[in-house]
């Protein structure tokens, strides 16, 4: 099928955002709608929204190639650029410059970047989009600078979340239930506020019926439905017990109910109360929310960073893991 064969009169081609929490679905929501022949999914998550933004606010729009050299080289040590595709070749910043189309405000430079780096032109009828699940504490940064962007939020139940935040990188299950609640209560009434703009996918929806969740995304975005949308192209996870597969396990939740004793249970269920209150999560164990004290969090956040760094030591070593983490701290803000 052609791309204008696939665009089915829909003009809209501007940007879509895939956020929400870590290990919650997000790489099989751009898995599956990276078959969409007219959606174009940077591979590498960017994370620097926040740090273009920032830029611009201290040192104005990037107008002359010399400002804008000096942009490039200060983004030259974001986290992307670690898993920038091979096959993509040296970035050349001269040729994002080109891309921006003589527009150097954030939408400008993001966009441009976006476009220079899938090769998606301009009125071709291409949506350019960006799975960071980072920017799910940046939807009022991305309804602002892109008035016509489109957000889909993915939620996964907490309980599972946790299972897997600790499975993955070691993190202590309280902290995760915590960031949880506050990171996507907030999204959830940002996303609610704005219904034309936002879509909220639950992933244990996505993983029971794809076909119908697919259909309701499609509709959404205002794009033709293909059964493709459905199905994985090839494996989207490396960490898990969905890593290697190309199947949608949809068995693939309330896995805390094996992997968590009652007591975790009620841990976490009464740390993210709110969050599971709002989203219609109903708690099997805690009985009464429970707070964290900024003690508590700084304790765990710390704890969780050696974990972190530790799992990426043998990937990259002690130094690189700590300077990886602490760029994507700065870098997505």
């Amino acid at each position: 099928m052609t791309l204008e064969q696939a665009r089915g009169g829909a003009a809209w081609d501007s940007p879509l955002f895939i956020v929400g929490m870590p290990r919650s679905g997000t790489k099989l929501l751009r898995g599956l709608l990276s078959r969409h022949p007219r959606i174009s999914m940077l591979e590498p998550e960017t994370d620097f929204l926040p740090f273009i933004h920032e830029w611009i606010e201290r040192h104005g729009e990037p107008t002359t190639a010399a400002a804008f050299e000096q942009l490039a080289a200060a983004l030259s040590s974001a986290n992307y650029f670690n898993f920038r595709p091979a096959e993509r070749g040296p970035f050349h910043w001269q040729d994002w410059r080109n891309a921006c189309n003589d527009r150097f405000d954030v939408n400008g430079l993001f966009e441009g970047f976006a476009r220079y780096e899938l090769g998606a032109e301009r009125e071709s009828g291409t949506i350019w989009a960006d799975k960071s699940p980072a920017y799910i504490r940046q939807i009022p940064l991305i309804l602002r600078h892109f008035p016509t962007g489109r957000i889909l939020h993915i939620v996964r139940d907490v309980r599972d979340h946790c299972v897997s935040m600790r499975n993955a990188w070691g993190k202590d299950i309280r902290r995760s239930a915590w960031r949880w609640s506050n990171d996507v209560l907030a999204a959830h009434r940002q996303c609610s506020s704005m219904p034309e703009r936002c879509l909220e996918v639950r992933f244990e929806a996505l993983l029971r019926d794809p076909d119908t969740q697919m259909r309701r995304i499609c509709r959404f975005l205002g794009l033709n439905f293909y059964s493709s949308l459905t199905e994985l192209s090839q494996p989207v996870e490396e960490r898990g017990d969905a890593a290697g597969r190309t199947q949608i396990m949809r068995n693939n939740c309330r896995k805390f109910e094996s992997r968590l004793n009652p007591d975790e249970i009620a841990s976490v269920e009464s740390f993210a109360w709110d969050g599971m209150q709002a989203l219609g999560y109903e708690p099997v164990r805690a009985t009464r929310p429970r707070t964290m004290s900024a003690l508590m969090q700084s304790a765990l956040q710390l704890k969780d960073g050696v974990h972190l760094v530790a799992s990426g030591m043998s990937r990259r070593g002690v130094a690189s893991a700590v300077r990886f983490h602490a760029t994507h701290r700065r870098m997505a803000g």
